[in-house]
């Protein structure tokens, strides 16, 4: 078992399934970051449920994200360049740096949902043997992963900067959307 840190109460446990923990990350000379928000939702779908992977890939679908086959999260920093990504647990819990260095430290776990804007960086730190996840990306292309680099990430920013905004949440959907959060934002103006 990962050991818990103990996070402060921003939301209320019972309205986190629809008011999802809300990040902001500067970029810094290493990772693009964004001005788009990461968000987690804690809790989203019930620990039990059995068929998580099945029943994530159509929540996906069915909000117009495409599933990423054989989605992998790794323990560098990294950054998606072509895509958005929402990432659910299907189980176990892992403990995920968000952000780069100067971002935060979290743990995740089954039932978690995490919306990530591309160029938000991500890294792995550790897990149980079962951690098993399941993402899709706001574009229908394979994610591209682009590791840290020290010193310059110009040569992606480009495509990043360009990316559209998705339709609908991943989650939620269109009707409840938390991606109106997203849409104030200013392609890469800070």
């Amino acid at each position: 078992m990962l050991k818990k840190s103990n996070p402060h109460e921003w939301v209320p446990w019972e309205l986190r399934r629809i008011n999802p923990d809300i990040f902001y990350f500067k970029e810094d000379k290493n990772i693009p970051n964004s001005p788009l928000p990461l968000l987690i939702y804690r809790g989203f779908f019930d620990k039990e449920y059995e068929d998580c992977e099945g029943w994530l890939k159509n929540r996906f679908s069915s909000n117009r994200w495409f599933p990423a086959p054989r989605l992998q999260v790794f323990g560098f920093t990294h950054y998606y360049i072509n895509t958005h990504l929402v990432i659910g647990v299907c189980s176990g819990e892992a403990k995920w740096q968000l952000g780069g260095t100067l971002g935060i430290t979290t743990n995740i776990e089954k039932g978690d949902v995490v919306v990530i804007p591309a160029g938000v960086a991500l890294r792995h730190l550790e897990s149980e043997k079962n951690f098993k996840i399941v993402g899709a990306g706001s574009v229908n292309e394979v994610p591209r992963v682009q590791k840290e680099q020290s010193g310059n990430h110009a040569h992606g920013n480009n495509g990043i900067a360009n990316i559209a905004l998705p339709e609908t949440d991943p989650i939620l959907g269109p009707e409840e959307s938390q991606l109106t959060i997203w849409m104030p934002a200013d392609s890469y103006s800070r």
